[in-house]
């Protein structure tokens, strides 16, 4: 993901003025979550298989995600992807920014 999709400059640039970016390891979130953490049992309770991108609103609630399996499926052939999956979907910067544009644009 760092050196396709966030290395894209339209895509940093929608970061930047549209969230906060962070990230866990599934592992840890899931020992956070049972020490307490909502935030972090949400994150792993919601993920999957490999990699999630997952958003929140500002008050910590659970928007929705996308799976680099089921959604980023337009992967080089030189990527480790289900062979299902590989080259069949529209490119990941389209794909990004459709979905943010989805749930997070003002109507």
């Amino acid at each position: 993901m760092r050196a396709g999709l966030f290395s894209e400059p339209m895509i940093i640039k929608r970061i930047n003025e549209t969230f906060i970016a962070t990230w866990i390891l599934v592992d840890d979130a899931r020992k956070r979550g049972v020490s307490g953490d909502k935030f972090a049992r949400t994150l792993a309770l919601k993920w999957e298989f490999p990699l999630d991108l997952m958003f929140f609103k500002p008050d910590g609630r659970y928007v929705n995600k996308l799976n680099s399996f089921k959604d980023l499926r337009g992967a080089d052939s030189t990527v480790g992807h289900p062979p299902e999956g590989r080259g069949k979907d529209a490119a990941h910067v389209d794909v990004f920014l459709r979905h943010v544009e989805n749930h997070f644009s003002p109507r």
